[in-house]
């Protein structure tokens, strides 16, 4: 079982830069996009794709898919999510949860 998203920065002209956890480019941008239909409801998706975001994958942070436990479980740590929060991914998915930090066992510590 295998951790699989990665970082990427997505640069939309008009609407600045984000950053979106995605196991490949393409779903780095479809998650672009359905983050920026709140802001601009009106635009579609081929209209997005003629925009022609710069995507490109980014550095990880520190500690970043190391294997935790969230209540039993392996998962894989993503990162903190402010206040007692954590973000993880169980192995082989790439939907990013939140949990508390008291449910969290580390399993390798921070390198």
């Amino acid at each position: 079982m295998a951790f699989i998203l990665k970082r990427h920065e997505v640069l939309v002209a008009g609407y600045g830069a984000a950053f979106f956890y995605a196991k490949n480019k393409s779903q780095a941008r479809a998650r672009a996009f359905r983050a920026m239909q709140p802001a601009n409801a009106a635009i579609t998706f081929k209209r997005f794709l003629q925009m022609r975001p710069a995507i490109t994958e980014v550095k990880m942070p520190a500690g970043f898919g190391r294997e935790i436990e969230v209540n039993g479980k392996p998962a894989h740590w993503v990162e903190h999510a402010g206040g007692n929060s954590v973000r993880f991914a169980y192995p082989d998915s790439d939907t990013i949860l939140l949990t508390h930090e008291a449910d969290v066992r580390e399993i390798e510590p921070i390198q």
